[in-house]
């Protein structure tokens, strides 16, 4: 469900910006909502809001943010099971150690890794959220932007679970997390929206990951690899997930798409409502840092 724009003011609106995988200043639009307009770099193909809010902006937009997902019922249940889709999927590649989950809002996807192999610590902005992760799973979390924050121990694991795409500055955020990452140690990033994704390509301002101000950046695999490997990380595998997850309805999602297509073909996009859940949106990825040795 698309997050109304509307009660945003224009006045918060920061200037354009750079491409922030390569800083480049040439742009195609790619999609817009009220004032909000995507902007595909012509140089490296990043897809991001430019102009989006600023940091003042953004503030208002996520006051009480925590107390909305729990009320959203449904979406807020199917999550639950998502969360232990990306569990077993991490797990393959580390099963024990200390782990930091950036954005880990009230620790739910943290409790759903066992405590007995996992010394777990969260980061979390928004303060009523983190205190939830302590009163109901014991976790430990940090309030503030992970930029900020100074850290006495490194992590085996850092996880951000539809969290990069949320960030003004997400390379500021990658270098942070590369910091606090051990040799040898891994980079998780899961559920965040597939920049190359044919229903971005298909949908535009109606894909239903298209929802500013709150995401603001639709990255690939490629761009994030891109960006990581400055830091000493390596892809080691990644996915989209899909048919696993309680989302899936592959004979409609797949019949409601052919449907839009057409539509659009036609001249008549203003009949589509939404995109369906569909393979290739989400990315789920694991990049590893280099060893000393």
């Amino acid at each position: 469900m698309k997050i109304s724009t509307k009660n945003i003011m224009k006045k918060f609106l920061g200037p354009l910006k750079p491409c922030v995988i390569c800083s480049g200043k040439k742009f195609e639009t790619w999609a817009r909502l009220d004032y909000f307009e995507a902007k595909k770099c012509k140089r490296c193909g990043m897809i991001s809001i430019n102009p989006h809010l600023t940091a003042k902006g953004l503030e208002l937009y996520y006051d009480g943010y925590y107390e909305k997902r729990l009320r959203e019922g449904l979406l807020f249940e199917q999550r639950w099971k998502v969360y232990e889709i990306d569990r077993k999927w991490i797990t393959k590649f580390i099963d024990h150690g200390k782990v930091l989950d950036v954005g880990c809002s009230g620790g739910q996807f943290l409790s759903t890794f066992d405590p007995k192999k996992w010394d777990r610590y969260g980061v979390e902005i928004e303060k009523a959220a983190a205190e939830y992760a302590k009163r109901r799973y014991g976790i430990p979390v940090m309030v503030g932007n992970l930029v900020d924050i100074p850290f006495d121990k490194k992590f085996d694991l850092v996880m951000m679970r539809g969290v990069i795409e949320h960030f003004s500055n997400p390379i500021s955020t990658l270098k942070k997390c590369a910091e606090i990452i051990k040799p040898g140690g891994y980079l998780f990033i899961t559920a965040t929206p597939a920049g190359n994704s044919f229903a971005f390509y298909t949908y535009r301002e109606k894909w239903r990951m298209f929802t500013p101000p709150g995401h603001l950046h639709f990255f690939t695999v490629d761009l994030l690899s891109r960006i990581l490997k400055r830091y000493g990380f390596s892809l080691l595998d990644h996915h989209y997930q899909y048919e696993e997850t309680p989302y899936a309805n592959p004979k409609k999602d797949f019949a409601k798409i052919k449907k839009d297509i057409v539509l659009s073909h036609i001249g008549s996009k203003d009949q589509i409502k939404e995109s369906p859940p569909f393979p290739g949106s989400m990315i789920t990825a694991v990049w590893k840092k280099k060893n000393l040795t």
